[in-house]
């Protein structure tokens, strides 16, 4: 089993694929009845990172806002979360050795879409030759340990 769907199984959460959703808008959740919705037939990668984004939210208890301020910040937290949930700090560290700062390049490296790598690097504090995560959202994500699938 896939690391996302523990995760969301852990929560209580259930994830549906459905071709009935809009395309610009590939993934919703809603709190009320924990559950997931996201667009069938996307490529792995999208479709791995909508569902990241998703429970990130679903972590966080978000709720849908009509103020586009709190709906940008809750976006892109639920962005930073899954960032964190999918790049392991080692790997994205490689990759960026060699990548370099291109984001398209790195993303396909580490199979997240770019605007995950975007969201990475909000959270990194760079101080001289040392890069770490910002405290405040490592604390969110979790740490987990999974029983090996036989």
């Amino acid at each position: 089993m896939d690391p996302l769907d523990r995760y969301a199984q852990q929560l209580g959460v259930t994830i549906e694929c459905t071709p009935d959703l809009d395309p610009d808008f590939p993934g919703d959740y809603s709190h009320r009845s924990r559950h997931v919705r996201i667009l069938d037939g996307m490529t792995p990668v999208k479709t791995r990172t909508v569902l990241a984004h998703e429970l990130g939210h679903a972590s966080y208890g978000d709720e849908p806002s009509p103020c586009p301020r709190i709906a940008e910040s809750l976006e892109r937290r639920a962005d930073e979360w899954a960032a964190h949930f999918l790049i392991d700090a080692e790997e994205y560290r490689l990759a960026e050795q060699r990548f370099g700062s291109n984001v398209v390049w790195l993303a396909q490296e580490l199979r997240v879409m770019p605007r995950l790598v975007r969201a990475y690097r909000r959270t990194l504090r760079r101080v001289g030759d040392s890069v770490c995560v910002d405290p405040g959202i490592a604390s969110a994500i979790p740490r987990m340990r999974y029983e090996a699938d036989p």
